[in-house]
Protein backbone atom coordinates (compact mmCIF):
# COMPACT_ATOMS: atom_id res chain seq x y z
CA UNK A 1 0.00 0.00 0.00
CA UNK A 2 1.21 3.45 -1.53
CA UNK A 3 -0.30 6.79 -0.18
CA UNK A 4 -0.15 10.22 1.35
CA UNK A 5 -2.27 11.83 4.27
CA UNK A 6 -2.18 15.41 4.35
CA UNK A 7 -2.83 17.77 7.19
CA UNK A 8 -4.08 21.17 5.83
CA UNK A 9 -1.06 23.26 7.01
CA UNK A 10 0.86 20.94 8.05
CA UNK A 11 1.93 18.78 5.33
CA UNK A 12 1.48 15.57 4.50
CA UNK A 13 2.91 12.10 5.96
CA UNK A 14 2.92 9.20 3.12
CA UNK A 15 3.02 5.44 3.48
CA UNK A 16 4.84 2.91 1.77
CA UNK A 17 3.75 -0.38 3.30
CA UNK A 18 4.59 -4.39 1.65
CA UNK A 19 1.49 -5.52 0.10
CA UNK A 20 0.15 -8.28 2.79
CA UNK A 21 0.22 -10.78 -0.02
CA UNK A 22 4.04 -10.36 0.18
CA UNK A 23 4.58 -11.10 3.68
CA UNK A 24 3.26 -6.88 4.63
CA UNK A 25 1.42 -5.90 7.58
CA UNK A 26 -2.59 -6.68 6.72
CA UNK A 27 -4.71 -4.15 5.22
CA UNK A 28 -6.52 -3.55 8.29
CA UNK A 29 -3.23 -3.15 10.02
CA UNK A 30 -2.05 -0.55 7.77
CA UNK A 31 -4.65 1.48 7.71
CA UNK A 32 -4.13 1.38 12.09
CA UNK A 33 -1.13 2.32 11.23
CA UNK A 34 -1.86 5.49 9.27
CA UNK A 35 -4.79 6.56 11.47
CA UNK A 36 -2.92 6.43 14.95
CA UNK A 37 -0.05 8.21 12.95
CA UNK A 38 -2.31 11.29 11.53
CA UNK A 39 -4.35 11.05 15.06
CA UNK A 40 -0.86 12.27 16.71
CA UNK A 41 -0.14 14.88 14.05
CA UNK A 42 -3.51 16.10 14.94
CA UNK A 43 -3.03 16.12 18.40
CA UNK A 44 0.53 17.37 18.41
CA UNK A 45 1.15 20.25 15.81
CA UNK A 46 4.79 19.76 16.79
CA UNK A 47 4.95 16.63 15.45
CA UNK A 48 6.39 15.54 11.61
CA UNK A 49 6.70 12.79 10.53
CA UNK A 50 7.66 12.72 6.54
CA UNK A 51 7.14 9.10 5.96
CA UNK A 52 6.69 6.00 7.45
CA UNK A 53 7.43 2.84 5.52
CA UNK A 54 8.18 -1.00 6.29
CA UNK A 55 11.71 -3.00 6.56
CA UNK A 56 10.58 -4.01 3.00
CA UNK A 57 10.21 -0.87 1.29
CA UNK A 58 13.04 0.24 2.62
CA UNK A 59 15.50 -2.08 1.96
CA UNK A 60 13.76 -3.35 -1.49
CA UNK A 61 12.64 -6.85 -0.40
CA UNK A 62 10.23 -7.95 1.35
CA UNK A 63 12.14 -10.83 3.53
CA UNK A 64 15.72 -9.17 3.61
CA UNK A 65 18.02 -6.38 3.36
CA UNK A 66 21.46 -5.18 3.70
CA UNK A 67 20.59 -2.91 7.01
CA UNK A 68 18.38 -5.14 8.88
CA UNK A 69 19.30 -8.74 7.33
CA UNK A 70 16.84 -11.33 8.17
CA UNK A 71 13.76 -9.16 8.93
CA UNK A 72 12.07 -12.26 10.95
CA UNK A 73 15.28 -12.21 12.95
CA UNK A 74 16.32 -8.99 13.60
CA UNK A 75 15.65 -7.54 17.18
CA UNK A 76 14.03 -4.22 15.60
CA UNK A 77 10.29 -3.97 15.77
CA UNK A 78 10.64 -0.32 14.64
CA UNK A 79 12.95 2.11 14.83
CA UNK A 80 12.54 5.76 13.80
CA UNK A 81 14.99 8.25 11.81
CA UNK A 82 15.76 11.92 13.57
CA UNK A 83 17.33 13.43 10.40
CA UNK A 84 14.65 12.09 8.00
CA UNK A 85 11.72 12.30 10.23
CA UNK A 86 10.36 8.88 9.31
CA UNK A 87 9.51 5.55 11.15
CA UNK A 88 10.29 2.31 9.91
CA UNK A 89 8.47 -1.14 10.83
CA UNK A 90 9.75 -4.11 10.81
CA UNK A 91 6.42 -5.95 8.99
CA UNK A 92 8.11 -9.57 9.66
CA UNK A 93 7.49 -9.11 12.86
CA UNK A 94 4.79 -6.66 13.82
CA UNK A 95 2.23 -8.14 11.34
CA UNK A 96 2.12 -11.10 14.23
CA UNK A 97 0.89 -7.92 16.75
CA UNK A 98 -2.90 -6.97 17.67
CA UNK A 99 -3.66 -3.20 16.14
CA UNK A 100 -3.97 -2.20 19.61
CA UNK A 101 -2.77 -2.62 23.44
CA UNK A 102 -4.70 -5.23 25.20
CA UNK A 103 -6.17 -3.56 27.86
CA UNK A 104 -6.69 -6.59 30.37
CA UNK A 105 -2.83 -6.96 30.13
CA UNK A 106 -2.56 -2.71 30.53
CA UNK A 107 -5.04 -3.25 34.20
CA UNK A 108 -3.18 -6.06 35.28
CA UNK A 109 0.34 -3.51 34.83
CA UNK A 110 -1.47 -0.96 37.00
CA UNK A 111 -2.73 -3.16 39.76
CA UNK A 112 1.09 -4.21 40.10
CA UNK A 113 1.71 -0.99 40.06
CA UNK A 114 -0.88 -0.25 42.68
CA UNK A 115 0.66 -2.90 44.77
CA UNK A 116 4.21 -1.59 44.70
CA UNK A 117 3.46 2.26 45.00
CA UNK A 118 4.41 2.56 48.51
CA UNK A 119 7.36 0.39 48.64
CA UNK A 120 10.06 2.45 49.68
CA UNK A 121 8.41 3.21 53.21
CA UNK A 122 7.61 -0.73 53.14
CA UNK A 123 11.44 -1.59 52.29
CA UNK A 124 12.71 1.18 54.34
CA UNK A 125 11.23 -0.15 57.18
CA UNK A 126 11.33 -4.28 56.64
CA UNK A 127 15.45 -2.87 56.13
CA UNK A 128 15.43 -1.84 60.10
CA UNK A 129 13.88 -4.47 60.97
CA UNK A 130 16.54 -6.86 58.88
CA UNK A 131 19.87 -4.47 60.16
CA UNK A 132 18.14 -4.74 63.62
CA UNK A 133 18.20 -8.79 63.66
CA UNK A 134 21.58 -8.88 62.15
CA UNK A 135 20.99 -9.56 58.52
CA UNK A 136 24.15 -8.81 56.50
CA UNK A 137 23.85 -5.79 54.53
CA UNK A 138 24.75 -7.00 51.00
CA UNK A 139 21.70 -10.14 51.57
CA UNK A 140 19.23 -7.07 52.72
CA UNK A 141 17.78 -6.51 49.43
CA UNK A 142 17.23 -9.73 47.78
CA UNK A 143 15.89 -11.08 50.81
CA UNK A 144 12.79 -8.12 50.65
CA UNK A 145 12.96 -8.58 47.09
CA UNK A 146 12.21 -12.46 47.93
CA UNK A 147 9.51 -11.98 50.33
CA UNK A 148 7.72 -9.20 48.84
CA UNK A 149 7.38 -11.52 45.39
CA UNK A 150 9.30 -9.01 43.54
CA UNK A 151 10.16 -9.97 39.86
CA UNK A 152 12.49 -7.39 38.53
CA UNK A 153 12.02 -6.77 34.77
CA UNK A 154 15.51 -7.77 33.41
CA UNK A 155 16.01 -3.82 32.24
CA UNK A 156 15.90 -2.09 35.81
CA UNK A 157 18.93 -1.80 37.67
CA UNK A 158 16.94 0.70 39.98
CA UNK A 159 17.61 -0.50 43.77
CA UNK A 160 14.02 -1.88 44.81
CA UNK A 161 13.68 0.82 47.62
CA UNK A 162 14.52 3.57 45.43
CA UNK A 163 11.48 5.97 45.23
CA UNK A 164 11.11 5.36 41.33
CA UNK A 165 11.21 1.24 41.19
CA UNK A 166 7.46 0.50 40.84
CA UNK A 167 7.27 3.43 38.61
CA UNK A 168 9.92 2.21 36.14
CA UNK A 169 9.04 -1.77 36.80
CA UNK A 170 5.51 -0.80 35.24
CA UNK A 171 7.11 1.45 32.85
CA UNK A 172 8.72 -1.61 31.47
CA UNK A 173 6.21 -3.81 31.94
CA UNK A 174 4.25 -1.81 29.76
CA UNK A 175 7.28 -1.51 26.96
CA UNK A 176 7.50 -5.13 26.91
CA UNK A 177 3.63 -5.46 25.92
CA UNK A 178 3.59 -6.50 22.05
CA UNK A 179 1.00 -4.48 19.89
CA UNK A 180 1.32 -1.82 17.31
CA UNK A 181 -0.34 0.69 19.00
CA UNK A 182 2.20 0.69 21.71
CA UNK A 183 4.97 0.30 19.15
CA UNK A 184 4.13 3.15 17.10
CA UNK A 185 3.31 5.30 20.70
CA UNK A 186 6.99 4.85 21.37
CA UNK A 187 8.34 5.74 18.20
CA UNK A 188 6.45 9.00 18.37
CA UNK A 189 7.65 9.34 21.85
CA UNK A 190 11.12 9.38 20.75
CA UNK A 191 10.15 11.97 17.54
CA UNK A 192 8.38 14.15 20.25
CA UNK A 193 10.87 14.50 22.86
CA UNK A 194 14.07 15.29 19.74
CA UNK A 195 12.10 17.39 17.40
CA UNK A 196 10.83 20.02 20.67
CA UNK A 197 13.97 19.49 21.96
CA UNK A 198 12.42 18.09 25.24
CA UNK A 199 15.15 15.92 25.50
CA UNK A 200 17.63 18.42 26.38
CA UNK A 201 15.51 20.33 28.58
CA UNK A 202 17.08 20.91 32.12
CA UNK A 203 13.52 19.72 33.84
CA UNK A 204 13.66 16.47 32.03
CA UNK A 205 17.30 15.66 32.43
CA UNK A 206 17.07 16.41 36.04
CA UNK A 207 13.98 14.08 36.43
CA UNK A 208 15.97 11.19 34.09
CA UNK A 209 18.78 11.44 36.38
CA UNK A 210 16.26 10.16 39.21
CA UNK A 211 15.88 6.73 37.81
CA UNK A 212 18.67 7.10 35.40
CA UNK A 213 19.61 3.04 36.34
CA UNK A 214 16.03 2.47 34.97
CA UNK A 215 16.83 3.08 31.24
CA UNK A 216 19.06 2.69 28.16
CA UNK A 217 19.74 6.64 28.03
CA UNK A 218 17.84 9.38 28.22
CA UNK A 219 16.26 8.91 24.60
CA UNK A 220 14.32 5.52 25.61
CA UNK A 221 13.49 7.10 29.11
CA UNK A 222 11.38 10.20 27.41
CA UNK A 223 10.13 7.95 24.73
CA UNK A 224 9.10 5.12 27.25
CA UNK A 225 7.77 7.28 29.38
CA UNK A 226 5.85 9.24 27.11
CA UNK A 227 3.88 6.14 25.62
CA UNK A 228 3.31 4.85 29.34
CA UNK A 229 1.50 8.33 29.79
CA UNK A 230 -0.50 7.71 27.13
CA UNK A 231 -1.48 3.72 27.58
CA UNK A 232 -2.68 4.36 31.25
CA UNK A 233 -2.83 7.89 33.68
CA UNK A 234 -1.70 5.15 36.63
CA UNK A 235 1.97 5.80 36.57
CA UNK A 236 3.06 8.56 38.47
CA UNK A 237 7.01 9.10 36.84
CA UNK A 238 5.42 8.81 33.31
CA UNK A 239 2.87 11.56 34.05
CA UNK A 240 5.34 13.96 35.26
CA UNK A 241 7.20 13.27 31.98
CA UNK A 242 3.89 13.90 30.57
CA UNK A 243 3.52 17.24 32.37
CA UNK A 244 6.91 18.59 31.79
CA UNK A 245 6.95 17.34 28.24
CA UNK A 246 3.53 19.34 27.66
CA UNK A 247 4.78 22.53 29.08
CA UNK A 248 8.46 22.41 26.45
CA UNK A 249 6.08 21.97 23.37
Amino acid sequence: MQMRRTLPGKGSTDFYLTEPEKGGLSSEQQLYVADLVMDYRRRYPELMINAVWDFGMEEGDPVQGEKYSVFEESRDNAVYNAQMLTISVNHARVRKMTCEADRAEIRDIEGYYDRYADLPARYARRQGELLTQGVPWPQIENLITEEMGITRCAENLIPVGERYFADVQAIRMLENTQSIERLLIHEIGHMLSEESGAVDHKKIRKLFTKCRDGFENIYEFCAECFMASELTDRIELANEYRRTLLSVL
